[in-house]
C-alpha cells in the first residue's frame, strides 16, 4: 500500500509539471510580439527608379495645359518670384532685373516676411508680397521649395498657403502661377540629402493646393525629367542641384507653350519703382534662409563650390539685362528661331 501510495504521489506531481509545461508553451504561442517601430524612409537610394513615382490629375482645372507660343511679350510681363534657381535666370541674362524678386537659399516661411527686395531713392526692405503691390506684374511664377525639402509636406504647403494668400491679399490683380519644385538630378552627390521622392511629393501637393486656392499650377517638372523620374543630367552641373543656362531655358520655353491667357486685371500700371539689387548675386553662394528647415550650413558650403558656369560671362550677362529690359524679344526670337 505504501508503495502504491507513493507511486500515486509521483504521478500526480508529474501530470502538475506536464501540464504546467504545456499551459506555459501555449500561452507563449498566443503572446502578441512586441511593436517595433518602423524606421522613417529616407530619402530614395541613388539610382532608384522613381519613374513611377510623380503622378499629376491631367484633368485637374489647376494645370496648365499646352498651349500656342505665347511669345515674349508673356514672359516680359511675368514677374518671377523664387530662390536661386529663379536668382539665375537673371544671372544668365534670360530675364532684367526688374522681371524678378528672389534671392539664393530662401524658402517659403523667410519669403513671406523678410525684406529681400529694394528700390531705386528708397531706402526700405520690402517682402514679397509688398513689392508684389509695387511692381504690378501681369502675372507671377512662384518657384519655391527646394530650401524647404527638411519640411514635412503638411508644413510646406502650410507656408506656401500662406505665401500665396498674403500675395493674394497684397496685390488681387495679378495671376498667380505656381511652379513645380524643380528635380534633382540622380547624380546630386553634392547635395545628398535632398530627396527626389520628397519633391514630387511636394508637387502633387502644390495641384490640390492650386485647387483649393484657385491659381494656377505649372507643371514644368516634366520639361526636366528623365525616364528615370530625375532631373536630366544636362541641366545641372555635375552633381548639383541648380539649373544650367539648358536647364533654365527649358523651364521658359515651357511657360510660355503652357500659357495663361486671362483679361488683363489691373487697373493702372503707373508708378512702379526701379528695382535694384540689395546684394550681389551670385547663385553659387547661397544665403541660408535661417528658418527654412531644410538649408543646412553643409548645403550652403556645397553650394559654394558647385557652379563653374555661373562665372564672369554669366556676370556679363546679369549686367546687360539688368541695364535694360530691352533686347530681351530680339534674344529670344532669335534663340527660339
Amino acid at each position: 500500500m505504501q508503495h502504491r501510495a507513493v507511486l500515486v504521489c509521483i504521478l500526480c506531481v508529474l501530470a502538475v509539471l506536464l501540464t504546467f509545461g504545456i499551459t506555459t508553451t501555449l500561452l507563449k504561442k498566443e503572446e502578441p510580439a512586441p511593436s517595433v517601430s518602423e524606421p522613417a524612409e529616407g530619402p530614395a537610394a541613388p539610382g532608384e527608379d522613381l519613374s513611377g513615382h510623380y503622378q499629376i490629375d491631367n484633368a485637374s482645372t489647376a494645370l496648365l495645359t499646352e498651349t500656342a507660343d505665347a511669345g515674349t511679350d508673356y514672359l516680359n510681363d511675368t514677374l518671377f518670384l523664387g530662390d536661386s534657381n529663379t536668382v539665375r535666370l537673371y544671372n544668365n541674362g534670360l530675364i532684367s532685373l526688374q522681371q524678378f524678386c528672389a534671392k539664393e537659399g530662401i524658402g517659403t516661411q523667410v519669403a513671406l516676411n523678410e525684406g529681400i527686395v529694394t528700390f531705386k531713392k528708397d531706402s526700405n526692405h520690402y517682402t514679397i508680397p509688398q513689392a508684389v503691390a509695387m511692381m504690378k506684374p501681369r502675372r507671377v511664377v512662384m518657384t519655391f521649395g527646394t530650401n524647404d525639402t527638411g519640411m514635412e509636406v503638411p508644413d510646406f504647403i502650410a507656408h506656401y498657403t500662406a505665401l500665396i494668400q498674403a500675395i493674394q491679399q497684397s496685390y488681387p490683380y495679378t495671376d498667380i502661377i505656381v511652379n513645380t519644385v524643380p528635380p534633382v538630378p540622380a547624380d546630386h552627390s553634392n547635395y545628398p540629402h535632398m530627396d527626389q521622392a520628397k519633391i514630387d511629393d511636394f508637387n502633387m501637393a502644390l495641384l490640390d493646393l492650386c485647387e483649393q486656392l484657385g491659381v494656377r499650377f505649372l507643371n514644368s517638372a516634366e520639361a526636366l525629367k528623365g525616364s528615370d523620374g530625375y532631373g536630366i543630367a544636362d541641366y545641372y552641373t555635375s552633381g548639383d542641384i541648380h539649373l544650367k543656362s539648358a536647364g533654365l531655358k527649358a523651364v521658359l520655353n515651357y511657360l510660355r507653350t503652357h500659357a495663361l491667357q486671362t483679361e488683363d486685371r489691373r487697373p493702372d500700371t503707373n508708378n512702379i519703382p526701379t528695382r535694384t539689387m540689395e546684394y550681389v548675386s551670385n547663385p553659387s553662394s547661397a544665403v541660408a534662409a535661417p528658418s527654412s528647415e531644410a538649408v543646412s550650413s553643409s548645403e550652403s558650403q556645397a553650394e559654394s563650390a558647385s557652379s563653374s558656369e555661373s562665372s564672369s560671362s554669366e556676370s556679363t550677362g546679369a549686367s546687360s539685362s539688368s541695364s535694360t529690359g530691352g533686347g530681351l524679344s530680339d534674344w529670344w526670337t532669335s534663340w527660339l528661331g
